[in-house]
C-alpha cells in the first residue's frame, strides 16, 4: 500500500486559501472538497481546521482574496467620483473574471476583508467630500459592485456555454440582423458602455 506523503514545512493559512483557489480554478467549484484540498496540500484534512473554522470560513477566505486583486491604493483617489469609481468597475470586474469558477463564492457572501474596508470607507469619505452623503453614497458604491459581479458572472456563464452554442452562420436564413450584431460584439463588449450609463445616471440622480 503506497504511504501518501507528508509536508515538511509548516502549514499556513494563506496557503490554503491559495492552494484553494487554485483548485477550484482548475477543476471548477462544483469538484471542490476539503479532502481533494488536504491531498493538493499533504496534510490530513483536520491540519487544515485548525487554520480555518469550515469550509464557509475558508470560502470567506478566497473571497477576500479575490477582491485583492484590485489594486486599492492605486486607483485615481485624486479624480472625481465618477472616475474613482469607473476605474474601480473596472479593476473589480477584471480580478473576478481571474477566477471565473470561483465567482458563486464572491457573489454569495458579504466581502468584508481588510482591503474591502478600505476601499468602502476611502470611497464614502470621498464621496462626501464632494457632496454625496454617506448613505447616498453607499448605496452608489453597491449599485456599481452588483452590476460588476452581476457582470462577470454572466461572462462566466457565456464563456462556460459558448462550447454549446448554434450560432447561426453567416449567410444562412436564421444569420439575423440580431445575429449580425451578435457576431460582431465580442462577449463583455458592452460592459465599459453599460458601467459609464450606470455611474452617469448616479451622478445625476445624487447631484439633483
Amino acid at each position: 500500500m503506497k504511504t501518501p506523503r507528508r509536508r515538511s514545512t509548516p502549514l499556513t493559512r494563506e496557503e490554503i486559501v491559495r492552494i484553494a483557489l487554485d483548485l477550484i480554478d482548475q477543476d471548477g467549484l462544483a469538484s471542490f472538497s476539503m479532502r481533494k484540498l488536504g491531498a493538493r496540500l499533504e496534510v490530513d484534512v483536520m491540519a487544515i481546521y485548525r487554520h480555518v473554522d469550515d469550509q464557509e470560513a475558508l470560502f470567506d477566505e478566497i473571497a477576500a482574496a479575490m477582491f485583492r486583486g484590485v489594486d486599492v491604493a492605486g486607483l485615481p483617489w485624486t479624480q472625481p467620483w465618477p472616475n474613482l469609481t469607473f476605474a474601480y468597475g473596472m479593476a473589480l470586474r477584471d480580478a473576478l473574471l481571474r477566477h471565473p469558477d470561483a465567482l458563486p463564492i464572491y457573489a454569495r457572501r458579504p466581502n468584508r476583508s481588510p482591503d474591502a474596508v478600505e476601499w468602502g470607507v476611502r470611497a464614502l469619505l470621498k464621496l462626501s467630500d464632494e457632496g454625496v452623503p454617506g448613505t447616498t453614497a453607499l448605496q452608489v458604491a453597491l449599485c456599481i459592485n452588483e452590476f460588476v459581479v452581476g457582470h462577470a458572472m454572466a461572462v462566466s456563464a457565456w464563456r462556460t456555454e459558448s462550447q454549446r452554442s448554434r450560432r447561426p452562420e453567416e449567410g444562412s436564413a436564421g444569420f439575423t440582423v440580431l445575429a449580425a450584431a451578435a457576431a460582431a460584439s465580442p462577449p463583455g463588449a458592452h460592459f465599459e458602455l453599460g458601467l459609464r450609463a450606470i455611474i452617469d445616471g448616479l451622478r445625476r440622480a445624487v447631484t439633483r
